[in-house]
Parts: C-alpha cells; structure tokens; sequence
C-alpha cells in the first residue's frame, strides 16, 4: 500500500510497501513533535526514544578492562587556523558495550555472525513489550513470568522488549550494576522456544555475580541478537509497538552502539 510521510502539511518524503513496513504503513502522517496522526486524526503514534546516552561519567562496569567514554577534541574553533570562525572535530574513544548497543553471536562464539552480518530487519518491526516493572533489586525473570505477560499479544517472529524499570530507579547510581534484575535460564529458553528474533531489556542479562554466560550463549547460540542498556519502557502504553534499534555499521565485531526508538499507539 503506497502513501506519503507528512511533517504537519508538507509531505517529505514517499513510502512504498515492502515486508518491514507493517502497521506504520497506514498513511498519510503528519507529525507534531514526537506524536504521529493519520487521517483527520483518528489515531495517534507516539515516538518514544529508549536509549541510554552517551556522555563522560556515563554509568560504567566496574571492571579493570571496562573503559569509560571519553571525548577528546581533535580540532577546535581556537585551533582551527585554516578558516575564519574555525571548526570543531572530535575524537570519541567507546566501548560498545556500555550505554545502548545491541549485541551479535560474535560476542560468545568465534564463528558466529558479526553485528553488520545481522539481517537490518531483525532490529525493525513488530515488538512486545514485558512489563514486569513489579520486579525489583535482583529478582530474576523467569520464563514463567513473561508467558504470563505476554499472554494474548505474543506472535512468533517478534521482537521482544523486557520492561522492569530498574533505570528509573539506579540509573546513574554507583549500584546501578549490582541491583538489578536478571534474565534466567529459564527465561532465555522462553525467548528462543518462543521464536523471538530479537530480545531487549532495561535490566541486565546475567546475575550480577553469574560469570557462566548461560544466558547469554543461550539466546546469542539461537542467533537472537540482545538489545542492552535501554530506558524510558515506562513511557509505553501498550503491549504492543513498533521498534526501530539499527546499530551503527561496524565490520569485523561483536557489538556496535544503537539509538533505540519504539513507535507507540493504538493502530499497533
């Protein structure tokens, strides 16, 4: 179904169907802000950004081999003698596995896909959001818990996003990495028995004192790709969005960092 992207009353730019287009191919839009109308207004799409930030004294592991983001300035206004006005250039040292990033099979095995040999529809599309924002510091998600939260919404093939709010609460805190919930292997066994094809969450993926990697090379054995470091599920109002969680095209590694946004509204 063709149709057209609106900014308020002026179209910019023209869609075409295609298989990772789903719900959002209803149109025309038009966009106030972060809200999205169709029609005469009949339904409204919410824009919701998900990602954790990147800025110096972000939260970081503590962990010897865990560098911390840094910013230097190659070039600034004051040393720029080539133009009037001068420029800035900068020079960002990341870790991709701190703030959101999404993570690839690479991470725990040699001979699996790399983050730019994941298929770019695997991080677009339908998405079901587990909320599980009752869980608290360390308790852990078990497969029992999203089976019962996912209840009635969950379709093979989806994406999944883990909502326990633990952010709103630690984000920024020195115990940010010791108290949050956790996937078990249980839960990992849902996703993958459940034909997940992406998982995300607000939490983390191991126990906090687990170094095993059970989770993780269970979900990342099955080729689901994990969404890590997000935020903001509470601005969420239904079960079901669209997320669009694209990591920045990296060769040769196992994770890249992500901008995650979920389209949020009534017509999903």
């Amino acid at each position: 179904m063709a149709g057209r992207w609106q900014d308020a009353d002026n179209v910019i730019g023209d869609r075409c169907s295609g298989s990772t287009h789903h719900a959002l191919m209803a149109a025309p839009y038009r966009r106030r802000g972060d809200l999205f109308t169709g029609g005469a207004g009949e339904w409204t799409v919410k824009m919701i950004d998900i990602s954790q930030g990147w800025y110096e004294g972000m939260p970081s592991f503590d962990a010897p081999w865990y560098p911390e983001f840094e910013i230097r300035r190659a070039m600034t206004p004051q040393t720029d003698l080539s133009r009037p006005g001068g420029r800035t250039f900068s020079d960002l040292s990341l870790f991709p596995h701190n703030g959101s990033h999404v993570e690839s099979g690479y991470h725990f095995f040699a001979d699996r896909e790399k983050i730019d040999e994941v298929p770019l529809e695997t991080f677009v599309g339908r998405t079901c959001v587990a909320d599980l924002s009752w869980k608290g510091d360390l308790d852990p998600v078990t497969g029992e818990d999203l089976d019962k939260a996912l209840r009635g919404s969950w379709r093979p093939g989806d994406r999944l996003l883990i909502r326990t709010d633990h952010p709103k609460r630690h984000l920024g805190r020195a115990d940010y990495w010791d108290k949050p919930p956790y996937l078990t292997l249980s839960a990992a066994d849902w996703i993958v028995l459940s034909g997940a094809v992406l998982v995300g969450l607000d939490c983390i993926t191991e126990r906090p004192d687990d170094r095993s990697g059970q989770v993780h090379r269970r979900l990342l054995g099955a080729g689901i790709p994990i969404l890590e470091n997000i935020q903001n599920l509470d601005q969420v109002t239904g079960p079901v969005v669209q997320l669009m969680a694209l990591p920045i095209k990296v060769s040769d590694v196992e994770a890249a960092p992500v901008r995650a946004v979920v389209f949020d509204g009534p017509t999903f």
